[in-house]
């Protein structure tokens, strides 16, 4: 707000600014999507040093903001952020144009010392892994930043599978509830947009 654009409608909140354009009734609506979720990585290296680009499996759990326009001229390391319909972690620090909804451990370790990093590439996430958020106070947060780097923490890692066929029938028996959701969220984004232009 200070150095870039007062008046963006996303300004002074971003979860504010998430809730509002996806119809949702409050804010604790935005963080109950984004801890129920379960993002799968299809990209990395969206905006810098591996960091993953991921969508929930669940399109009723796909929130979508538009980008900021123009971009923050600084963004915190492992911010998580969403544009569009995708959830990214910044990898560092620098500009960027995602919507904040926190921040997480890293998604990088230079020198390769933490047991999670079992690819033995300095990146932690590989394509169509999935992540799972929870909260965790600022201080604890701290800690597992201090401690992750290091190799005095490591997330829960499980291994999983995938069938496409799974999935298909999943959508499936979903199909109205996601339809009902995805209808309320578009509705919502076009009020917005129109509140835009009226201003």
């Amino acid at each position: 707000m200070q150095s870039v654009r007062e008046d963006a409608p996303w300004c002074p909140d971003n979860i504010e600014f998430i809730r509002r354009i996806n119809g949702l009734d409050t804010r604790q609506d935005v963080y109950d999507v984004v801890f129920n979720a379960s993002y799968v990585v299809l990209g990395l290296g969206d905006v810098y040093l591996g960091a993953p680009v991921a969508t929930p499996l669940d399109p009723r759990h796909r929130l979508v903001t538009t980008k900021y326009n123009p971009a923050r001229i600084w963004t915190p390391e492992n911010a998580v952020g969403i544009g569009g319909a995708y959830m990214c972690i910044y990898g560092m620090e620098g500009p960027g144009g995602y919507q904040f909804v926190g921040r997480t451990v890293q998604m990088r370790n230079r020198y390769n010392t933490a047991a999670s990093f079992k690819s033995g590439k300095p990146w932690l996430l590989r394509f169509f892994d999935q992540i799972r958020y929870y909260p965790v106070s600022t201080e604890e947060l701290e800690g597992l930043r201090h401690d992750f780097p290091q190799g005095r923490y490591n997330p829960k890692i499980e291994e999983g599978s995938f069938s496409l066929s799974d999935y298909e029938a999943f959508l499936k028996a979903n199909e109205s509830s996601i339809t009902e959701f995805k209808t309320k969220q578009q509705a919502s984004f076009d009020e917005e947009r129109a509140r835009w232009d009226a201003a």
